[in-house]
């Protein structure tokens, strides 16, 4: 969905987009606003297909593209050997969005990587994962973090007790969200843990995790479920699935937790601090590209429940906290905006064109 939100911002700072797909992918149904002419669609797209290689040829040469980005590594091997049996010089430009444990140094990825000009890594994490795992030089690697809708998560559009109200949440309780995939590296047993911890000092105020598990860690979810049983904490949990109302859900919260140690970045935490919500964050990984503090976010250290317990009930009996917090956490949202993401890439562009 980046690529289709990408591809849209660009059409509106005037840029005339092709686009490479699969047919009747996900990006293929979602970019009606780009014309059929103007998109290659392929049935699939697997390493090194001939077929696709010389599609991709004739579509570059008949459109007179200038520049190619595209938003998956694997696509380079498609993408590359096409721009070597081309005339033109074509710019690409490669986005990591999440890191890889394999490593890229051999013969076979040295020719594939080769045609890189420039990869952008969303975080510090990632920059430093392509690094090591990419034959890519430093000087090709830039981090632009990756945006968040700030008109779709704008706290003033929406009415918090009318969808306190809805959502069936009494107006007087004390909502902490969680939203993440329900996954060992995302720490929600950490949270339950260290409520289990001061339960006794915790009145009317609940946990919601919005999110679900894949199929190969469902054993996780049935975890956290028995987790909460065994201590005692079924009316302060509850677990949401896979919601598609979350600035709704957001809106109705107090605050956020994201105890995630295994994040290139953290949308979902970009998003509650966009709304506004105070949040307490694990010091870790490429949330460390988003949050600042003690100013937008409280932290903890990975597994360090105690340090957990005490900012949830810094963050319920603070008002001044959760307000300076609040403030903090909008300004700093709005760094991950399409308006700064789109001013980057243009910068990208332009200088990959040789137009600054």
């Amino acid at each position: 969905m980046f690529t289709v939100q990408s591809a849209d911002q660009l059409i509106k700072n005037e840029f005339d987009v092709y686009l490479f797909c699969i047919e009747d992918s996900k990006i293929d149904l979602n970019s009606n606003f780009i014309p059929e002419q103007k998109k290659l669609k392929v049935k699939s797209n697997s390493y090194f297909n001939i077929k696709n290689i010389l599609k991709l040829k004739r579509f570059l040469i008949q459109n007179d593209i200038d520049l190619i980005h595209t938003q998956f590594s694997r696509d380079l091997w498609t993408i590359s050997p096409s721009l070597m049996i081309i005339d033109k010089k074509i710019p690409l430009v490669l986005t990591k969005q999440l890191g890889s444990f394999v490593k890229k140094k051999d013969l076979f990825h040295k020719f594939i990587y080769k045609k890189v000009d420039k990869a952008i890594a969303i975080s510090r994490v990632i920059k430093q994962n392509l690094i090591e795992t990419t034959p890519l030089e430093k000087n090709k690697i830039v981090i632009i973090p990756n945006v968040v809708d700030l008109e779709k998560f704008n706290p003033s559009k929406y009415d918090k007790e009318l969808i306190r109200l809805k959502l069936g949440f009494d107006k007087d309780q004390f909502i902490f969200t969680n939203i993440a995939r329900l996954s060992p590296g995302k720490g929600q047993d950490i949270i339950i843990k260290a409520i289990a911890s001061i339960k006794e000092k915790l009145q009317n105020t609940i946990f919601i995790f919005v999110g679900e598990a894949e199929p190969s860690e469902k054993f996780y979810e049935e975890y956290l479920h028995n987790l909460v049983k065994e201590n005692s904490l079924e009316g302060m949990f509850k677990f949401l699935g896979f919601r598609k109302d979350v600035p709704e859900l957001l809106s109705a919260s107090d605050a956020f937790i994201f105890p995630s140690y295994a994040e290139a970045f953290g949308i979902s935490l970009v998003e509650a601090m966009a709304m506004g919500l105070p949040n307490i964050v694990c010091k870790a990984d490429g949330v460390l590209d988003i949050i600042i503090e003690n100013e937008t976010s409280l932290v903890f250290e990975r597994d360090d429940i105690q340090k957990l317990s005490e900012n949830v009930l810094r963050i319920i009996f603070d008002e001044a906290l959760r307000k300076h917090l609040s403030t903090k956490s909008i300004e700093r949202a709005k760094e991950f905006s399409f308006d700064k993401y789109n001013e980057r890439i243009v910068e990208l562009y332009k200088s990959l064109l040789g137009k600054q």
